[in-house]
């Protein structure tokens, strides 16, 4: 006699395949519909989207997921191992987001350690992203030492690069050219990693 297995759901989908959508934290809420559009694109490939949580990029990336109700297909990577350590500014859409089915990876970090122990924990923090993810966005401005750092990261596992450089040149990486994208629409001023090394 035959006997039926059923497989579990969680075996029948697909694998999650994650976009880092990250950048300055300085970058200007003018910017904000543009990080968000980038969002939406993504989301309709079928993308999920992983940012840091911190304000600027990171923040404009989740309040789109919050406004389309669709946290359930996103990721915050924090160095922070409670809502107290985000930034005051984003603390309460962190919760909102958590609260409407996002994904939080938390840190081992409070926020009362040292200046060096902080920073190493958001450089941790950057690099934990950048490894979940298939692909990174970028919006930098002038002087986004972190994001810097993310690109760095990902250029070193050659994956998928776009770059949005918002009122600032593009980074100089000995092992990256730089191809303009003329796809149109939100990918306009993007810039796409090819890597020659």
């Amino acid at each position: 006699m035959k006997t039926e297995t059923s497989v579990p759901s969680w075996a029948e989908q697909a694998p999650i395949r994650s976009i880092g959508v990250v950048g300055s934290r300085s970058l200007s809420s003018k910017y904000a519909d543009k990080v968000g559009d980038v969002v939406d694109d993504l989301l309709d490939r079928g993308f999920h989207i992983a940012s840091g949580g911190a304000v600027g990029a990171d923040q404009y990336a989740i309040e789109r997921l919050l406004r389309l109700g669709m946290c359930n297909n996103g990721t915050i990577y924090t160095p922070w191992k409670y809502y107290a350590g985000f930034p005051a500014t984003v603390r309460a859409m962190t919760r909102q987001f958590k609260e409407f089915g996002g994904s939080i990876i938390w840190g081992l970090v409070g926020g009362k350690e040292s200046a060096v122990v902080i920073k190493t924990a958001l450089l941790q923090r950057n690099v934990r992203l950048v490894d979940a993810c298939h692909g990174l966005t970028v919006f930098l401005s002038p002087d986004s030492r972190g994001s810097i750092y993310s690109i760095k990261q990902a250029v070193k596992r050659h994956m998928p690069l776009v770059v949005f450089p918002m009122d600032c040149e593009l980074p100089d990486i000995p092992s990256v050219k730089w191809k303009a994208l003329r796809c149109g629409g939100i990918w306009d001023n993007g810039f796409k990693a090819i890597f020659i090394k």
